[in-house]
């Protein structure tokens, strides 16, 4: 478990699970994910599927899956009343300090190309832009 100032960053139990869909539907609207979904990550990558709490309330979540192959960096949001307070950064730190100690050398995710707020972060963290895909 994090805990940075106010924040605590703990992995999601499924009783998180309607707060996170509220901050889903707050931050990709039309592109939200349903409970199923996300029932499935907590199924698949339990130990990198984080929540960031603040002033007693999950302000956050972050999910990370790897494989074989590949480690990804599935979704990331914080709740918009949030933003701009550092929760963002404490979530991917602490998934970072979770990877490194797995010895996990890369990881990779898909951003929109317009969004640039979370292009910024992720830049700040080491990604880099390799490719576009559609959609």
């Amino acid at each position: 478990m994090y805990l940075a100032g106010r924040v605590q960053i703990r992995p999601v139990q499924s009783a998180d699970l309607d707060r996170i869909l509220e901050i889903e539907r707050a931050s990709f609207d039309a592109d939200a994910w349903d409970l199923k979904l996300f029932l499935e990550y907590l199924r698949r990558c339990p130990d990198l599927f984080l929540v960031a709490r603040r002033a007693r309330r999950i302000a956050g979540y972050i999910i990370t899956c790897t494989g074989p192959r590949n480690t990804e960096l599935v979704s990331i949001a914080v709740d918009p009343r949030d933003r701009q307070r550092g929760l963002g950064r404490a979530m991917l730190d602490e998934t970072l300090a979770l990877l490194r100690s797995r010895r996990v050398r890369s990881w990779w995710l898909m951003v929109a190309t317009d969004n640039e707020p979370a292009i910024r972060l992720v830049e700040d963290f080491g990604f880099s832009r390799t490719r576009r895909s559609k959609r």
